[in-house]
């Protein structure tokens, strides 16, 4: 676990101008190269080819930067006799200008630090692969840059997901959840897991209800989110479980499409991005969402946390993860 967790932090310190998605698609690819015999496929969907599976969101986000957006995925096979499965997804977003929403000074210099989600996974996917554990799962990482120039998705633009629903986008800068719903929908069509963690550097809100040390969890089962909490208590890693109400789901519906990225108040922003996603579960498929955006960038070392990328979220999937083949 702590080698994992030093694999996760140490990806996650790469600065914007390194990480492009292609350096993380590499990383990945490099992990598992070291254990071809564990692992069932590595699967890339990239650039057109996000067009063409129609994750359009995903696509708009990087379709701005030099190295073309990514979904990366890994499908551990630990458990064959199995069918059940479970999809880990993580926000890999390798540097936020806030798009065309552009971000400014103070707000824009840690966005190296937005991949975290996606570093989390890779980190479970390292202690996955040096543990060997009986079951199965799935590694989906959306690794985009949100960066500008002429091909820049606009405020305003209405876009079709993978799932069908029309999204109209209020801002550029919450284009986190974009990537993610799409990823989401993606895996659901093809792995059908039983059981989806997303973990994401989603919402600064949560950051204004929780602080910079605890993530909050949103889930749609009570058991997954109480194994997340107490797996997190058991790793150092502090969540509080936050709610998904119908007051958040109605703030996120647009005139003109079926559902906007931002709400229209800045009230519960962290709830309202939490509904935005839980659009794209399917019924009968548990589901937890972690904003990580606190803790996933410690601002001072505060042991066991280090400062700057602390690679949380790690720790707590693998934990769960193994606790779920006892």
């Amino acid at each position: 676990m702590a080698e994992a967790t030093h694999f996760s932090r140490n990806l996650a310190n790469v600065r914007g101008s390194t990480a492009i998605p292609e350096y993380m698609e590499h990383q990945v690819r490099a992990l598992c190269d070291q254990h071809k015999d564990l692992i069932k496929e590595v699967r890339v969907i990239q650039g057109q080819q996000l067009l063409d599976e129609n994750m359009n969101l995903f696509h708009a986000v990087g379709r701005s930067a030099d190295s073309e957006p990514r979904c990366v995925i890994v499908h551990y096979a630990g458990d064959p006799a199995s069918k059940e499965t479970t999809a880990l997804v993580g926000k890999g977003i390798t540097y936020d200008t806030g798009g065309l929403n552009l971000k400014g000074t103070g707000f824009m210099e840690l966005m190296y630090g937005d991949k975290n989600g996606s570093c989390a996974i890779i980190g479970a996917l390292h202690g996955v692969l040096a543990s060997k554990p009986k079951l199965n799962s799935v590694f989906a990482m959306a690794f985009a840059e949100n960066s500008i120039d002429s091909k820049s998705y606009k405020p305003g633009d209405i876009i079709k997901s993978r799932k069908g629903i029309t999204v109209e986008i209020g801002n550029t800068d919450a284009e986190g959840r974009l990537v993610l719903c799409d990823t989401l929908t993606y895996v659901q069509d093809h792995f059908k897991p039983h059981t989806i963690v997303d973990l994401a550097t989603l919402t600064g809100a949560i950051m204004i209800a929780l602080g910079h040390e605890t993530a909050g969890l949103f889930s749609n089962d009570d058991d997954l989110a109480d194994a997340l909490l107490k797996s997190g208590k058991d790793t150092f890693e502090p969540y509080w479980r936050m709610p998904i109400l119908e007051e958040h789901r109605e703030v996120m519906k647009s005139k003109f499409a079926d559902v906007n990225n931002i709400g229209n108040t800045r009230m519960g922003g962290s709830c309202q991005a939490a509904s935005y996603l839980e659009r794209f579960i399917e019924d009968g498929v548990k589901w937890a969402h972690l904003d990580i955006a606190g803790p996933a960038m410690g601002g001072a070392q505060k042991g066991p946390i280090c400062a700057d990328g602390t690679g949380f979220g790690t720790q707590t999937l693998l934990d769960y993860l193994w606790k779920q083949t006892k």
